[in-house]
C-alpha cells in the first residue's frame, strides 16, 4: 500500500512539474516573440533603418544587428510547449489510474 502511495504522489508531482513546465515555456516563447516586434514573417538578425545625409539631402538604408523573432521560433516554442503539456496530462492520467 505504502509503494503505491508513494509512487501515486511522485507521478502526480511529475505532471505537475510538467504542466507548470509547460506554462513557463509558454509564457516565455510569447513574451520573446511579442518583445521582439511580434513579427510575422521569419526570423531576422538585422532590421534596416533609413537615414538622412544632411549634406547631399540624400535618404539611404542601414543594416544595424538586431533579433526580430519570427513565426517559425514561435510555431516551434508553441510545439515544445504542447508536447511538455500533453507529457504532463499523460503522467497526471497515469498517476490517476494506480490509485
Amino acid at each position: 500500500m505504502q509503494t503505491t502511495f508513494t509512487s501515486l504522489l511522485v507521478s502526480s508531482r511529475a505532471a505537475r512539474a510538467l504542466r507548470i513546465a509547460a506554462a513557463t515555456v509558454l509564457l516565455a516563447v510569447l513574451s520573446l516573440w511579442a518583445g521582439t516586434g511580434a513579427h510575422l514573417g521569419w526570423t531576422q538578425t538585422s532590421r534596416v533603418t533609413v537615414q538622412h545625409d544632411e549634406i547631399t539631402g540624400i535618404d539611404y538604408p542601414v543594416r544595424e544587428p538586431a533579433f526580430v523573432a519570427g513565426v517559425e521560433l514561435l510555431a516551434a516554442g508553441l510545439g515544445l510547449a504542447a508536447a511538455v503539456a500533453t507529457a504532463g496530462w499523460w503522467a497526471g492520467r497515469r498517476a490517476g489510474r494506480r490509485g
